[in-house]
């Protein structure tokens, strides 16, 4: 949320009146003392011009709540991605470059992935999750939603294996 915060041009003060929290409070929730509501959370996302749905798996591994979505298959691969983004969020958006390093995966290949276009393997998407700073145990029921839909779209199936050349996973067309 800090990130948020401070790449929004949104002071502090003035963010505590747009979302109706006292500042004591919105302090020690920037500052990650204190975990918001979800309604505050989702109210602070607004406010910093995020997006919610970008926070939402990071707001619930806080709570020790991360669940499968229980979507279809373009619901579950842009839930996947949402989730990475609001942990690409949470350390600070670096470039895809230098994240490439870390993740061992082509820049393109993470730029795919961040914008729903792309789902690596499980092994490259855990290594992308570690580089973020994630709990892996949150994002592999997340990763597994995708591929049980994407299945499922072809009668049970395995997917077709195509995308970025670094990972061979799901591209859109799978879904």
């Amino acid at each position: 949320m800090a990130h948020l915060q401070v790449g929004s041009n949104v002071s502090v003060d003035q963010a505590a009146e747009r979302a109706g929290i006292d500042l004591p409070r919105l302090t020690r929730v920037l500052e990650g003392s204190c975990l918001p509501t979800w309604p505050e959370a989702y109210t602070l996302a607004s406010v910093f011009g995020g997006r919610a749905e970008d926070l939402r798996v990071l707001w619930e591994s806080a709570c020790g709540t991360v669940r499968s979505p229980g979507l279809p298959a373009q619901g579950a691969a842009g839930y996947l991605a949402a989730a990475l983004r609001g942990l690409h969020l949470s350390v600070g958006s670096p470039e895809p470059e230098r994240l490439s390093q870390q993740a061992l995966l082509p820049a393109d290949c993470l730029r795919e992935v961040l914008t729903a276009h792309h789902v690596p393997p499980w092994p490259a998407t855990a290594r992308l999750v570690r580089a973020l700073d994630g709990r892996v145990e949150d994002f592999e029921p997340l990763w597994q939603a995708v591929h049980e839909a994407a299945a499922d779209l072809q009668g049970g199936t395995s997917p077709r294996r195509s995308g970025c050349p670094g990972c061979q996973g799901l591209s859109p067309s799978d879904l």
